[in-house]
Protein backbone atom coordinates (compact mmCIF):
# COMPACT_ATOMS: atom_id res chain seq x y z
CA UNK A 1 0.00 0.00 0.00
CA UNK A 2 1.32 3.32 -0.92
CA UNK A 3 1.59 5.71 0.86
CA UNK A 4 1.22 9.38 0.25
CA UNK A 5 4.37 11.47 0.58
CA UNK A 6 3.98 14.39 2.39
CA UNK A 7 4.74 17.43 0.58
CA UNK A 8 5.81 21.11 1.37
CA UNK A 9 4.86 23.69 -0.66
CA UNK A 10 7.03 26.67 -0.24
CA UNK A 11 5.77 30.00 -0.90
CA UNK A 12 7.55 32.64 -3.35
CA UNK A 13 8.45 34.77 -0.26
CA UNK A 14 10.14 32.36 1.56
CA UNK A 15 14.12 32.94 2.60
CA UNK A 16 16.93 30.81 3.15
CA UNK A 17 17.17 30.60 6.70
CA UNK A 18 13.32 29.40 7.08
CA UNK A 19 14.24 26.44 4.28
CA UNK A 20 17.45 25.81 6.76
CA UNK A 21 14.86 25.71 9.45
CA UNK A 22 12.24 23.33 8.04
CA UNK A 23 15.14 20.73 7.68
CA UNK A 24 17.24 18.62 10.19
CA UNK A 25 19.53 21.04 11.44
CA UNK A 26 22.83 20.70 13.47
CA UNK A 27 23.68 23.66 15.88
CA UNK A 28 25.98 24.96 13.30
CA UNK A 29 23.10 25.02 10.58
CA UNK A 30 20.79 26.74 13.22
CA UNK A 31 23.47 29.46 14.06
CA UNK A 32 23.94 29.68 9.90
CA UNK A 33 19.62 30.15 9.36
CA UNK A 34 19.83 32.77 12.53
CA UNK A 35 22.75 34.79 10.54
CA UNK A 36 20.36 34.45 7.42
CA UNK A 37 17.62 35.38 8.92
CA UNK A 38 19.27 38.86 10.45
CA UNK A 39 20.95 39.50 6.93
CA UNK A 40 17.42 39.09 5.41
CA UNK A 41 15.56 41.44 7.73
CA UNK A 42 18.47 44.27 7.70
CA UNK A 43 18.00 44.96 3.66
CA UNK A 44 14.22 45.07 4.38
CA UNK A 45 14.46 47.57 6.50
CA UNK A 46 16.51 49.54 4.62
CA UNK A 47 14.37 49.42 1.66
CA UNK A 48 11.82 50.58 3.79
CA UNK A 49 13.54 53.57 5.12
CA UNK A 50 15.11 54.42 1.52
CA UNK A 51 10.94 54.44 0.31
CA UNK A 52 10.23 56.98 3.47
CA UNK A 53 12.90 59.57 2.70
CA UNK A 54 12.15 59.10 -1.10
CA UNK A 55 8.24 59.82 -0.41
CA UNK A 56 9.28 62.66 2.08
CA UNK A 57 11.24 64.14 -0.58
CA UNK A 58 8.66 63.67 -3.20
CA UNK A 59 6.19 65.59 -0.70
CA UNK A 60 8.24 68.28 -0.47
CA UNK A 61 8.82 68.86 -4.44
CA UNK A 62 5.32 68.91 -4.76
CA UNK A 63 4.49 71.60 -2.18
CA UNK A 64 7.51 73.80 -3.29
CA UNK A 65 6.49 73.96 -7.15
CA UNK A 66 2.36 74.29 -5.92
CA UNK A 67 3.83 77.46 -3.93
CA UNK A 68 6.04 78.92 -6.86
CA UNK A 69 3.36 78.37 -8.93
CA UNK A 70 0.72 80.21 -6.29
CA UNK A 71 3.60 82.59 -6.43
CA UNK A 72 3.75 83.56 -10.02
CA UNK A 73 -0.37 83.60 -10.38
CA UNK A 74 -0.53 85.95 -7.22
CA UNK A 75 1.93 88.65 -8.31
CA UNK A 76 2.33 88.76 -11.97
CA UNK A 77 5.40 89.25 -13.74
CA UNK A 78 6.19 93.47 -13.65
CA UNK A 79 6.93 94.49 -17.48
CA UNK A 80 10.33 96.48 -18.22
CA UNK A 81 9.77 100.12 -18.11
CA UNK A 82 10.13 101.43 -21.62
CA UNK A 83 13.83 102.10 -22.30
CA UNK A 84 12.74 105.69 -24.00
CA UNK A 85 12.34 107.43 -20.79
CA UNK A 86 15.03 110.09 -20.62
CA UNK A 87 16.00 113.04 -18.94
CA UNK A 88 15.11 116.27 -19.87
CA UNK A 89 17.02 117.93 -23.04
CA UNK A 90 19.22 120.61 -22.05
CA UNK A 91 20.91 123.36 -24.06
CA UNK A 92 20.42 124.91 -27.32
CA UNK A 93 18.71 121.50 -28.65
CA UNK A 94 15.99 121.93 -25.99
CA UNK A 95 14.90 125.21 -28.29
CA UNK A 96 14.52 123.32 -31.60
CA UNK A 97 10.99 121.96 -32.70
CA UNK A 98 12.50 119.93 -35.52
CA UNK A 99 13.85 117.40 -33.24
CA UNK A 100 10.61 116.79 -31.80
CA UNK A 101 8.72 116.41 -35.01
CA UNK A 102 11.29 113.60 -36.01
CA UNK A 103 12.04 112.03 -32.64
CA UNK A 104 10.44 108.22 -32.65
CA UNK A 105 9.33 108.45 -29.18
CA UNK A 106 6.09 107.32 -28.01
CA UNK A 107 4.41 110.51 -27.63
CA UNK A 108 1.27 109.20 -27.46
CA UNK A 109 1.97 107.72 -24.12
CA UNK A 110 3.92 107.80 -21.24
CA UNK A 111 6.95 106.50 -22.55
CA UNK A 112 9.68 109.58 -23.68
CA UNK A 113 8.65 112.81 -23.46
CA UNK A 114 5.38 112.02 -21.86
CA UNK A 115 2.54 114.17 -23.10
CA UNK A 116 0.90 116.51 -20.69
CA UNK A 117 -2.56 117.68 -19.67
CA UNK A 118 -4.25 119.82 -23.10
CA UNK A 119 -4.51 123.42 -22.22
CA UNK A 120 -5.42 126.27 -24.87
CA UNK A 121 -5.87 130.27 -24.13
CA UNK A 122 -3.70 133.29 -24.39
CA UNK A 123 -0.38 133.18 -22.96
CA UNK A 124 -0.69 134.62 -19.30
CA UNK A 125 1.67 135.30 -16.95
CA UNK A 126 1.92 134.55 -13.23
CA UNK A 127 3.02 137.17 -10.34
CA UNK A 128 6.21 136.86 -8.89
CA UNK A 129 7.24 135.97 -5.52
CA UNK A 130 7.57 138.52 -2.99
CA UNK A 131 11.53 137.40 -2.63
CA UNK A 132 11.89 137.85 -6.79
CA UNK A 133 10.55 141.84 -6.03
CA UNK A 134 12.74 142.05 -3.24
CA UNK A 135 15.81 141.21 -5.28
CA UNK A 136 16.94 143.48 -7.71
CA UNK A 137 19.65 140.94 -9.37
CA UNK A 138 16.85 139.17 -10.37
CA UNK A 139 15.35 141.17 -12.90
CA UNK A 140 12.46 142.22 -12.89
CA UNK A 141 9.34 140.14 -13.76
CA UNK A 142 8.07 141.93 -16.66
CA UNK A 143 11.60 142.14 -17.98
CA UNK A 144 12.14 138.37 -17.84
CA UNK A 145 8.91 137.28 -19.49
CA UNK A 146 9.02 139.90 -21.87
CA UNK A 147 12.23 138.59 -23.35
CA UNK A 148 11.19 135.43 -23.37
CA UNK A 149 7.62 136.32 -25.36
CA UNK A 150 10.24 138.14 -27.87
CA UNK A 151 12.22 135.29 -27.92
CA UNK A 152 8.61 132.82 -29.74
CA UNK A 153 7.39 136.25 -31.38
CA UNK A 154 10.87 136.11 -33.50
CA UNK A 155 10.66 132.51 -33.86
CA UNK A 156 7.21 132.95 -35.77
CA UNK A 157 7.98 135.86 -37.53
CA UNK A 158 11.77 136.88 -37.52
CA UNK A 159 13.68 133.64 -37.36
CA UNK A 160 16.95 135.03 -38.19
CA UNK A 161 17.23 137.03 -35.13
CA UNK A 162 16.77 135.23 -32.83
CA UNK A 163 19.88 134.48 -32.02
CA UNK A 164 20.31 138.32 -30.21
CA UNK A 165 18.32 136.77 -27.63
CA UNK A 166 20.70 134.17 -26.28
CA UNK A 167 23.86 134.50 -24.39
CA UNK A 168 27.12 133.39 -26.07
CA UNK A 169 27.48 130.35 -24.24
CA UNK A 170 24.67 128.59 -25.34
CA UNK A 171 26.38 128.30 -28.80
CA UNK A 172 25.73 129.08 -32.22
CA UNK A 173 22.40 129.68 -33.47
CA UNK A 174 22.44 128.61 -37.03
CA UNK A 175 20.68 125.34 -36.64
CA UNK A 176 18.18 127.08 -34.51
CA UNK A 177 17.01 129.87 -36.53
CA UNK A 178 16.80 127.34 -39.25
CA UNK A 179 14.93 124.78 -37.25
CA UNK A 180 12.24 127.79 -36.70
CA UNK A 181 11.83 129.06 -40.32
CA UNK A 182 10.15 125.34 -41.34
CA UNK A 183 7.89 125.99 -38.69
CA UNK A 184 4.90 127.64 -40.46
CA UNK A 185 2.94 128.99 -37.35
CA UNK A 186 4.00 129.65 -33.74
CA UNK A 187 1.20 129.66 -30.43
CA UNK A 188 2.73 130.19 -27.03
CA UNK A 189 -0.16 128.98 -24.66
CA UNK A 190 1.33 129.19 -21.62
CA UNK A 191 4.08 131.23 -19.37
CA UNK A 192 4.93 131.86 -16.32
CA UNK A 193 7.62 133.16 -13.61
CA UNK A 194 8.56 130.54 -11.25
CA UNK A 195 9.50 131.18 -7.74
CA UNK A 196 13.52 130.74 -8.13
CA UNK A 197 12.65 133.24 -11.14
CA UNK A 198 12.76 131.46 -13.95
CA UNK A 199 10.24 130.80 -16.94
CA UNK A 200 8.27 127.81 -17.97
CA UNK A 201 6.97 128.24 -21.43
CA UNK A 202 4.40 125.99 -23.55
CA UNK A 203 4.31 126.66 -27.17
CA UNK A 204 3.17 124.93 -29.90
CA UNK A 205 4.48 125.21 -33.10
CA UNK A 206 2.52 123.92 -36.37
CA UNK A 207 3.98 122.84 -40.01
CA UNK A 208 2.72 123.07 -43.06
CA UNK A 209 1.08 120.18 -43.86
CA UNK A 210 -0.47 119.90 -40.41
CA UNK A 211 1.82 118.40 -38.32
CA UNK A 212 2.53 119.96 -34.76
CA UNK A 213 4.95 119.80 -31.77
CA UNK A 214 3.82 121.16 -28.59
CA UNK A 215 6.89 122.16 -26.20
CA UNK A 216 7.33 122.64 -22.47
CA UNK A 217 10.85 125.06 -21.97
CA UNK A 218 12.04 125.88 -18.55
CA UNK A 219 14.62 128.56 -19.42
CA UNK A 220 16.79 131.34 -17.05
CA UNK A 221 17.18 134.72 -18.22
CA UNK A 222 20.13 136.32 -17.09
CA UNK A 223 20.00 139.77 -14.68
CA UNK A 224 20.79 143.10 -15.97
CA UNK A 225 20.36 145.87 -18.25
CA UNK A 226 20.84 143.49 -21.09
CA UNK A 227 19.22 140.34 -20.30
CA UNK A 228 19.97 136.71 -22.25
CA UNK A 229 18.30 133.79 -22.44
CA UNK A 230 21.33 131.56 -20.51
CA UNK A 231 20.00 128.13 -20.40
CA UNK A 232 17.35 126.13 -21.50
CA UNK A 233 15.82 122.53 -20.90
CA UNK A 234 13.03 120.76 -22.96
CA UNK A 235 10.89 118.78 -19.94
CA UNK A 236 8.04 117.32 -21.96
CA UNK A 237 7.29 117.43 -25.65
CA UNK A 238 4.05 116.15 -27.63
CA UNK A 239 3.55 115.57 -31.15
CA UNK A 240 0.24 116.39 -33.66
CA UNK A 241 -0.18 114.57 -36.57
CA UNK A 242 -2.76 116.29 -38.94
CA UNK A 243 -6.14 116.91 -38.52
Amino acid sequence: MEHARERTTFDDTVTVAELIRRGPQTPEQAGLADELAGSDVAPARNRQGGLVVLTALGVLLLISAAGAAALIMAKPAQLPRPTHSAAAISGLPALRPDLVLEATWPFGGNGGFSAAADSAGNASAAEPDDAHLANPAAGSASTTLGLVRDFYGRAQDSPDRIGELLAPELGQSTELTRAWSAVDTVRLTELRMERDGSVSARVEATYPGGRAVRLDQHLHVSPGPLPRIVSAELRSARQFQPG
